[in-house]
C-alpha cells in the first residue's frame, strides 16, 4: 500500500489518537463508558511509565492520520510473552480499502519482532456493530467459538505478519 504509512505513535500524536479513540467509542455507542481524559491517555501511553503503546496509520497523500492501534504486552503461563491488541480503528471514510488489514498485519509483525509468541484481541460480539470485524477475524481460523477472542500464534501469526 503505497499511500499508507504505519508507524509507532509519539507523544505528539497523543491528541490525534485520543480523538480517534473517542470517535470509535461513539461509533460503538459506548461513549458513556469513555471516561479517560486526554491527560490520562497521554500519561499512560506516552509518559515515563507506559501502560500501552500505539501505532498510527497515515494517508501519505493527504498527510492525515486515518487510524490507529493500541496494544500492550502481557504474559501467559502457556506460551510466555503475548501482545494484546486492545483497539484497532480506521476512520469510516477510509474503510473497505484494506487499511485495517494492513494495520492488523503490521501488529502481527510487531508481535514477532518483539519476541512475543501470541497476539490476542477481543471483539464486541454484536453483529449490529461488528459483523465485518468478526468475519475478518474468522479468516484466520483463530477466533474462539463464541466469536469474542482471537488468538494468533505459530504459523498463522507468521503468515499474518507477511505483507
Amino acid at each position: 500500500m503505497d499511500d499508507l504509512n504505519i508507524r509507532k505513535a509519539t507523544v505528539d500524536d497523543s491528541d490525534i489518537v485520543y480523538g480517534m479513540l473517542k470517535d470509535m467509542r461513539e461509533g460503538e455507542r459506548r461513549l458513556d463508558a469513555f471516561i479517560i481524559t486526554p491527560e490520562e491517555f497521554k500519561r499512560d501511553g506516552f509518559g515515563e511509565n507506559k501502560y500501552f503503546e500505539a501505532v498510527i496509520a497515515e494517508d501519505k497523500n493527504k498527510n492525515e492520520a486515518i487510524g490507529f492501534a493500541t496494544y500492550y504486552f502481557g504474559y501467559s503461563g502457556y506460551c510466555g510473552r503475548i501482545l494484546y491488541l486492545d483497539d484497532i480503528y480506521i476512520k469510516p471514510a477510509y474503510r473497505l480499502k484494506r487499511y485495517g488489514t494492513a494495520v492488523f498485519k503490521y501488529m502481527a509483525k510487531v508481535t514477532i519482532d518483539e519476541n512475543a509468541r501470541r497476539m490476542e484481541c477481543s471483539v464486541i460480539d454484536d453483529p449490529s456493530l461488528n459483523t465485518k470485524t468478526i468475519e475478518f477475524y474468522k479468516k484466520f481460523n483463530s477466533i474462539d467459538g463464541h466469536g469474542k477472542h482471537l488468538y494468533l500464534h505459530g504459523e498463522v501469526l507468521k503468515k499474518c505478519a507477511e505483507f
